[in-house]
């Protein structure tokens, strides 16, 4: 495998490209002692370095906040052979990939953001072994048509017992389906209902090597956040398996969502986040590669060789991604990402 490191240099160019592109006019001035010493700072860009698990690191952390609106026709990392996995596919591979949104009626832009970004890189011994791009905070909308994606990557889903039990085709010689059915359309109508969901194969099976699938992986049950105990024992007699529960549809393809919200949106508006994701990046690597988690400096998380993407939950084990049952079950319309009539690879 060619360890897939040019979006490295990618990103070093772009950051000295910003640097550089601003015309500025300065002079050195010379500061008396006593103005120093009632000047404090922070330095915009610092590095530091780690050493763990067998491999050492070397981080440049950019002290800024970004506010980010673009499009890339085809982001495409990692394709080579990969031992169980399709010819010709690669490990991340979405089309017309976007960050943020506009509106063309207004003209508005509605950026990506990001907070504190930042490069680092794996050592062995002196051979650079992984590349992470990865930042403290991101909220925003991610677009694209997704056709692999390998990674990490959290999503939790909730919605009304009314809808779920519309969603439930019982056998009619199933009653066990039928009872469970007339309780969640009925006695649990109104009752918010979640469950998580990660990237799987169709057999229900955590998939995290060139996924075209997310959903609920087996043995994963639903669950009332607000529910007593006792409603919350009645739904762990149940759980998924083999992209099923109670007749209901628990996987779907990744290419039926357009646009993911990256962060809490605001439940007042679509285009607004309450709060934002932490914990993201996007890494290359030509092994295994335990990287420092963001969230507990006394965790890691591992990155398997190759191209992979961290969307994880954060700290208080919400989901960096939050959708309804009805998105799951119906596909997330994309969000428009180009001002004028197409709303995708401009």
């Amino acid at each position: 495998m060619r360890p897939p490191f040019r979006l490295a240099k990618t990103v070093l160019a772009c950051i000295c490209a910003a640097l550089v592109s601003t015309a500025v006019q300065a002079s050195m001035v010379e500061l008396e002692d006593s103005e120093l010493s009632d000047i404090t700072g922070q330095a915009f860009i610092n590095l530091t370095t780690d050493s763990a698990n067998g491999l050492n690191f070397t981080r440049i952390n950019f002290g800024m906040d970004m506010a980010a609106q673009l499009n890339i026709k085809k982001l495409q990392l990692g394709l080579y052979s990969r031992a169980g996995e399709a010819a010709n596919t690669a490990d991340i591979d979405i089309n017309n990939f976007a960050l943020g949104t506009v509106n063309d009626a207004t003209g508005q832009v509605n950026p990506f953001l990001i907070k504190n970004p930042f490069l680092e890189l794996a050592y062995s011994g002196n051979k650079v072994v992984g590349v992470r791009l990865g930042f403290s905070e991101a909220q925003g909308y991610l677009s694209g048509d997704i056709n692999r994606m390998t990674g990490n990557i959290a999503v939790d889903l909730y919605g009304k017992g009314n809808y779920l039990a519309t969603q439930m085709s019982c056998a009619w010689y199933d009653l066990i389906c039928a009872g469970a059915k007339g309780l969640v359309g009925g006695a649990y109508a109104n009752s918010d209902f979640s469950a998580q969901a990660q990237l799987v194969n169709g057999g229900g099976d955590a998939d995290p090597v060139r996924a075209t699938m997310i959903g609920m992986v087996d043995g994963q049950k639903l669950s009332i956040p607000s529910g007593s105990g006792f409603d919350n024992f009645l739904l762990s007699l149940f759980s998924s398996g083999n992209c099923e529960l109670l007749s209901t549809q628990t996987c779907f393809p990744l290419a039926n969502y357009g646009s993911f919200p990256i962060g809490q949106l605001d439940p007042n508006n679509s285009q607004q986040f309450a709060s934002a994701a932490k914990g993201v990046f996007l890494s290359m690597q030509s092994q295994n590669v335990q990287w420092r988690d963001q969230q507990d400096a006394g965790k890691f998380i591992t990155a398997l060789a190759g191209a992979f993407m961290n969307i994880p939950r954060n700290a208080d084990g919400t989901a960096a991604i939050n959708t309804s049952f009805q998105e799951a079950f119906n596909g997330i319309p994309r969000q428009d990402t180009c001002f004028g009539t197409a709303d995708r690879g401009c």
